[in-house]
């Protein structure tokens, strides 16, 4: 039986779930049935001349990547990709944008229910140390700061996909008795990133700092750092103003702004 929440995207349905405010500020919404990447197609689009902010979304992706440039595997039918180009002044300071997006996503799925949700720096929704969700924050400059930001969201994930996958993972589908509705959910997502990346436009990540702390997966937690071959152990200790993390080695605070590393839970 096919259930709302795996119903095909619907232009109609996601514009239903937006205020008029913002669907005003959009100049295009595209739907495909399969594109290599939501965030390329956004590329694509501004290097023809289109500056606007814009949302794309898919049913699957065949070259959809992640921080560092993994792999982000796509599945067809069910789950949720999803990117917005946002034009910036080309002065705004970006750090920490995709920390303002993780914290303003957690509290959209805490509407439908979706609680214990934590935010594993720089860009990681967790369940219980389990994925959830991943953000991925891509910036060119040019006349504005061109900003494209792309979410990829799990609702179900067939057990080849997740055995794929180099970490553990989980699914609105495992988490939820009733799984919220795609479309609504979307249109839900996209008022939310509108409203952030404005809001992040005047404030920066000063807007939302405070808020790191009960959203802070490794808050305290023993850590690996891993580029390439070498590894090194620490404690999170959260992050500084510019949106770094920060962390412990023996009584010394260090801090990483390089999301090219990777982090992994030492316990």
């Amino acid at each position: 039986m096919t259930s709302l929440d795996f119903l095909p995207l619907s232009l109609e349905e996601i514009h239903s779930a937006l205020d008029n405010n913002s669907i005003n500020k959009l100049e295009d919404i595209l739907i495909h049935d399969s594109v290599p990447s939501t965030n390329d197609e956004l590329w694509q689009r501004l290097s023809q001349g289109e500056t606007g902010a814009a949302i794309c979304l898919s049913e699957t992706q065949t070259a959809g990547r992640g921080r560092r440039g993994d792999q982000w595997h796509s599945p067809a039918v069910g789950n949720l990709y999803l990117s917005i180009s946002w034009p910036f002044p080309a002065e705004t300071e970006q750090n920490g944008l995709s920390i303002a997006v993780g914290i303003n996503l957690i509290k959209v799925l805490k509407s439908e229910g979706i609680n214990d949700l934590q935010l594993k720096w720089p860009n990681d929704i967790l369940y219980k140390r389990q994925k959830l969700a991943g953000i991925l924050v891509e910036s060119r400059f040019g006349k504005t700061l061109n900003t494209v930001v792309g979410i990829g969201l799990n609702f179900k994930l067939p057990t080849a996909t997740q055995n794929k996958i180099q970490q553990p993972t989980t699914s609105l589908q495992q988490l939820c008795t009733d799984v919220p509705c795609r479309n609504r959910l979307a249109g839900k997502i996209i008022q939310t990133m509108i409203n952030t990346l404005e809001q992040f436009q005047t404030t920066g990540l000063r807007g939302f700092i405070s808020q790191w702390p009960e959203h802070d997966a490794l808050a305290d937690q023993a850590i690996t750092l891993i580029d390439k071959d070498d590894q090194i152990n620490a404690i999170a200790r959260g992050i500084n103003e510019q949106g770094a993390l920060q962390y412990q080695i023996n009584n010394k605070i260090h801090t990483l702004s390089n999301s090219h590393i990777s982090i992994r839970f030492s316990s």
